[in-house]
């Protein structure tokens, strides 16, 4: 149901990265945005535009730095995972160098700065909205790195970094389309808390795919947030429940050198079940989607215009990859 925008997206950026300069630098910016991916969240800014009566393309601009700042972090991201593929193919820092990849980020993000300032609007808020996520997220990756090296992190702890690090940009992306469309500002926060609560949700589903795929996964290795001690609801929830001896089991897993990745993940999903985190991470899912339905029904919008937005949220909850 995006597709129209991602298309209006994709051209765009298209005719932005041939524009520019040759330098090498510039070459890892190019492979990264390149790489294609979903543009779901540069696509809601359209979106939002469009369904406040305004014309999508006059919100071109905003959609390219939501989309561009969502490289930058993803660059910056793949380092600090130690990540070798992205969308299937190498990560900036494995086909180049960490130089390279730092750097390359942080030119992109001061791009995303001058898109922002040649953008049609030239609205102040608009602009405070994105900084404000853009630090945002920032803090929520932070929150990310300290939670992997901690014994004991609570559900709230989670639910907050994830709404830092995921959900912010959702809801920067939403509130910004509606608010260059012509949205008032009741109704922009309405959709900035929709973009919230399903951005969590996004989170959730997304922890769950990594540890229960459906399908074939596109470049990612199954149960990489296990073997990466993340953070995750589900383990959490797992670790809080497990007995000393267990607790002890699970340490031994990753401290040893001789237990292969898939044994691994076997034996923490076994906990998995045992414990029943995957049944909590489907509620909280789905309480957070409950909520998401609740915002956009206190919109002004037309029932035709609502309709859109539960549908989107509807096919992102159901999605497999």
């Amino acid at each position: 149901m995006l597709e129209k925008y991602k298309e209006i997206i994709d051209e765009a950026l298209l005719k932005y990265l041939d524009s520019l300069p040759s330098y090498t630098i510039y070459d890892p910016i190019k492979y990264m945005v390149n790489l294609g991916g979903k543009r779901f969240r540069s696509s809601l800014t359209l979106l939002a535009a469009d369904l406040y009566g305004g014309n999508p393309i006059l919100a071109i601009k905003e959609a390219m730095a939501v989309e561009l700042f969502h490289n930058f972090t993803l660059v910056h991201d793949d380092i600090m995972d130690q990540a070798t593929l992205r969308r299937g193919q190498q990560t900036v820092h494995e086909k180049w160098s960490t130089n390279d990849a730092i750097l390359s980020g942080d030119l992109l993000y001061a791009l995303v700065n001058q898109i922002l300032i040649e953008s049609q609007s030239l609205n102040q808020s608009i602009h405070s909205v994105f900084h404000k996520t853009a630090i945002e997220v920032c803090e929520g990756q932070s929150l990310d790195m300290i939670f992997e090296e901690k014994n004991e992190v609570s559900e709230e702890e989670y639910l907050k970094m994830i709404k830092l690090k995921t959900a912010v940009l959702v809801a920067c992306a939403l509130k910004i389309g509606a608010m260059v469309g012509g949205a008032t500002e009741t109704d922009a926060q309405f959709l900035y808390n929709f973009g919230i609560n399903l951005g969590i949700a996004f989170q959730i589903h997304d922890d769950i795919l990594d540890a229960y795929p459906v399908g074939e996964k596109f470049g990612k290795k199954i149960g990489g947030d296990i073997l990466e001690k993340k953070k995750t609801l589900m383990f959490i929830s797992m670790l809080n429940q497990l007995s000393k001896k267990e607790k002890i089991h699970v340490n031994s897993l990753y401290e040893s050198n001789d237990i292969k990745d898939k044994e691994i993940v076997n034996q923490i999903k076994v906990l998995y079940d045992k414990y029943g985190v995957l049944d909590l991470a489907i509620r909280r899912k789905d309480n957070y989607h409950t909520e998401a339905i609740s915002n956009i029904m206190q919109t002004s919008l037309n029932e035709r215009s609502k309709e859109v937005l539960l549908l989107f949220a509807e096919n992102l909850m159901n999605r497999n990859y």
